[in-house]
C-alpha cells in the first residue's frame, strides 16, 4: 500500500470516526433532551388537569365532563401524551395524541431514542389518572435535526477526503520525484536532480540529495577510472588482508605469478615462490608493513627467473585500524636486460673511442715516420740524382736520363707519401687547426673535383677545441664529402660548422641523387656507421636525412662541456 493511500485512509477514518463521535453525541443528547422532555410534559399535563379539577370532584355532569375531555384531548395532541382519566365507575374519558404525519424516523432511531419514562399514575378525589408518553414528535423532530447535520457531514466528509487525497497527494509529490530519483540512483544513473521545491523541507531535501549525487557521481567517477587504472595497469596490484592473503588481483597479476584469478585468491603471497629476500617479502606481507622497492624474484616455466620490484602500502579502514596492505609487483626484467645492455654498450662505445684514438695516435705516429724518415731519404735521393743529372748532362746522355728518371720517380713517390701523410695525419691540423684544415681540404677536393661546387661555412671558434673534437669533425668532413662524390652525383656539396657555445653543430649536405633508408644498419655504409658511432663516443647525436632525389643531409651535435 502507497503512502499516500495509508495516509488518505489514516484521515479518512480520522474523520469517520470523529463524524460517528458526532452522530452518538447527537443521539444521545437527543434521547436525554426527549427523556427530561417526556417527563416534564407529563408533569405539567398532570399539574394542570389537577388544577382544573381543584374545585370540585370528579363527575360525569355534562359541563364538567365537557370541560375536563376538551382539556385532556388538547394536551395529549399538544404534548404528545396519552391521557386516561378514571372515576369510581371506570375510565370517564380517553385523549390520544394526533396521529404523527411527518417523516417517520426508523425504528432503530426510535428505539434508541424512545425514553423509557414510567406511566404518571395521579389520584384526586373519587378519582385517578394516568398519563403515558408518546413522544413521536419529539423522536421525528430530533431524527430530522440529526439527519440534516448526518448529511451535511457527510457532504463536508466527502469533500474533506477528496480535499484531503488531493492534497496528500500534493504534498508528497515531491517525495514521488525522490523515490524516482533514488530508483534511478539504484540503476546507476546518478545524474539524476531533483528539482527546487517550494516547501522548506522538502528543497532542503532536495538540495541536499543533489549535492549527495553529485559526491556519488564524483566519486563513482574516481572509483571507475581506478579500477580502470587497476585492470591496466602494467604492474601487478594486489590486495591482501592481515595474514598476507589475496583477496583481489589484476589481470597483471595473473600474468606475472602464471595462475588464474581464481586459483590466487585466498593464497598467502609470500608462498608463491620468492627466490630472493624471501624472509624479508614473508615478515613485509604478514606483518602489513610497509616497503618500496624491495628486490626480488620469481621463477618461471623457462627457468630464467622474473626481476621484481615489491612495494606495501597499508590500508587502513576507518576506525584507524589496518585490514591489510596493498601491494604491487613491478617486473623489471627487461629494465635489468636493458641495464645490461646499457653498460655493454658504454663499454663498446668506450672501447670504440679508446681504439679510435688508438688509431689516431698511430696515424699520428706513422704519417710522423713517413715524413722523418721516408722524406728525407726521398730528399737525399732527389738531391743526389739532381747533382748526377747537372754533372753528366753534356757527357754522358745516359747518366743524365737516368738520373732525370730517378728525379721523376722521387718526386711521384714524394706525392704518394704527402698524400698518405695528409689522409693518415693532415698536418695543418697541428700546426694552423682546424679552420685552415678544413679550408685546405675544401680547396683540394675543388681542385680535383672541378664539376662539382663545394662550400664551407664556419661559424663562432674552433681553434680551442679538444684534439678529439678536432679529429672528429675532420673525419666526418672527409668521409662525408668522399661518399657525395662517390655516389651522389652531386653538383654542389655544402660543409657547415657552429660553435653554438654549448654544443658543436656539423652538418653536410648535397644535392645528389639521395637513397632510401629503411633499417639505417643494413641500409647504409660503414662509413655511416663509423661517423654515427663517433658522434655517440663522445655523447652526442646523428641524424640522417634522405630521400631518393633528394640528396642527402648528415647533421651532428657534440656536446663541448666536457670535450673543449
Amino acid at each position: 500500500m502507497s503512502l499516500k493511500l495509508r495516509v488518505t485512509l489514516f484521515f479518512t477514518f480520522l474523520l469517520l470516526a470523529s463524524l460517528l463521535a458526532t452522530t452518538a453525541v447527537l443521539i444521545s443528547n437527543a434521547r436525554h433532551s426527549v427523556h427530561a422532555e417526556m417527563e416534564d410534559t407529563m408533569a405539567a399535563a398532570a399539574r394542570l388537569i389537577t388544577v382544573s379539577l381543584s374545585n370540585g370532584n370528579l363527575s360525569r355532569d355534562v359541563g364538567i365532563y365537557e370541560h375536563l375531555q376538551d382539556l385532556v384531548k388538547a394536551l395529549s395532541e399538544i404534548r404528545s401524551l396519552h391521557i386516561l382519566l378514571f372515576d369510581s365507575q371506570g375510565l370517564l374519558f380517553e385523549g390520544e395524541p394526533e396521529p404523527y404525519g411527518g417523516a417517520e424516523p426508523p425504528e432503530w432511531f426510535v428505539n434508541l431514542l424512545l425514553p423509557s419514562v414510567a406511566p404518571l399514575n395521579k389520584h384526586f378525589g373519587n378519582g385517578h389518572m394516568v398519563i403515558y408518553a408518546a413522544p413521536i414528535y419529539e423522536i421525528g423532530e430530533r431524527w430530522l435535526d440529526i439527519r440534516s447535520v448526518l448529511f451535511l457531514g457527510l457532504v463536508i466528509f466527502i469533500l474533506a477526503g477528496v480535499f484531503l487525497y488531493w492534497g496528500v497527494d500534493r504534498l508528497l509529490r515531491p517525495l514521488q520525484r525522490l523515490l524516482t530519483a533514488l530508483s534511478g540512483f539504484e540503476r546507476g544513473e546518478l545524474h539524476l536532480r531533483l528539482p527546487r521545491f517550494s516547501l522548506p523541507e522538502m528543497d532542503k531535501i532536495s538540495q541536499t540529495f543533489n549535492q549527495m549525487g553529485q559526491t556519488l557521481e564524483q566519486s563513482m567517477e574516481e572509483n571507475r577510472r581506478l579500477a580502470v587504472l587497476v585492470q591496466q595497469s602494467g604492474d601487478a596490484i594486489l590486495s591482501l588482508d592481515n595474514s598476507g592473503q589475496i583477496m583481489l588481483c589484476n589481470p597483471t597479476a595473473e600474468s606475472l605469478l602464471n595462475h588464474k584469478a581464481s586459483d590466487l585468491l585466498g593464497t598467502k603471497l609470500a608462498t608463491l615462490g620468492f627466490i630472493h629476500n624471501e624472509q624479508r617479502v614473508s615478515d613485509v606481507l604478514e606483518n602489513c608493513a610497509v616497503i618500496e622497492n624491495l628486490e626480488t624474484s620469481l621463477p618461471q616455466s623457462s627457468g630464467e627467473p622474473l626481476s621484481i620490484l615489491l612495494s606495501t602500502v597499508r590500508l587502513v579502514d576507518v576506525d584507524k585500524t589496518i585490514s591489510g596492505v596493498i601491494c604491487t609487483l613491478r617486473d623489471i626484467t627487461e629494465h635489468k636486460q636493458m641495464e645490461v645492455a646499457e653498460n655493454q654498450l658504454r663499454e663498446t662505445r668506450m672501447l670504440t673511442q679508446h681504439m679510435a684514438e688508438v688509431q689516431e695516435a698511430e696515424r699520428r705516429h706513422l704519417a710522423r715516420e713517413l715524413h722523418d724518415e721516408l722524406g728525407q731519404c726521398l730528399t737525399a735521393i732527389k738531391t743526389d740524382a739532381v747533382l748526377i743529372r747537372n754533372r753528366t748532362q753534356q757527357t754522358e746522355p745516359k747518366v743524365f736520363t737516368s738520373a732525370q728518371a730517378i728525379i721523376d720517380v722521387a718526386s711521384h713517390i714524394y706525392d704518394v707519401v704527402h698524400n698518405m701523410i695528409t689522409r693518415l695525419r693532415p698536418s695543418p691540423l697541428d700546426d694552423l687547426g682546424l679552420i685552415a684544415t678544413l679550408e685546405e681540404s675544401i680547396a683540394a677536393w675543388q681542385q680535383r673535383q672541378a664539376d662539382i661546387v663545394f662550400k664551407l661555412q664556419i661559424t663562432g671558434e674552433l681553434d680551442t677545441l679538444s684534439e678529439a673534437l678536432n679529429m672528429t669533425v675532420f673525419r666526418v668532413v672527409q668521409e662525408s664529402i668522399t661518399n657525395a662524390v662517390r655516389h651522389a652525383n652531386a653538383t654542389e656539396i655544402a660543409v657547415s660548422v657552429s660553435n653554438q657555445k654549448q654544443q658543436l653543430e656539423i652538418s653536410i649536405s648535397d644535392n645528389g641523387k639521395g637513397m632510401e633508408v629503411h633499417d639505417f644498419h643494413s641500409d647504409v655504409d660503414f662509413g655511416l656507421l663509423g661517423m654515427r658511432e663517433r658522434a655517440h663516443s663522445l655523447g652526442g647525436q646523428f641524424q640522417l636525412e634522405t630521400a631518393l632525389g633528394e640528396g642527402v643531409t648528415i647533421r651532428i651535435t657534440l656536446p663541448l662541456g666536457e670535450a673543449i
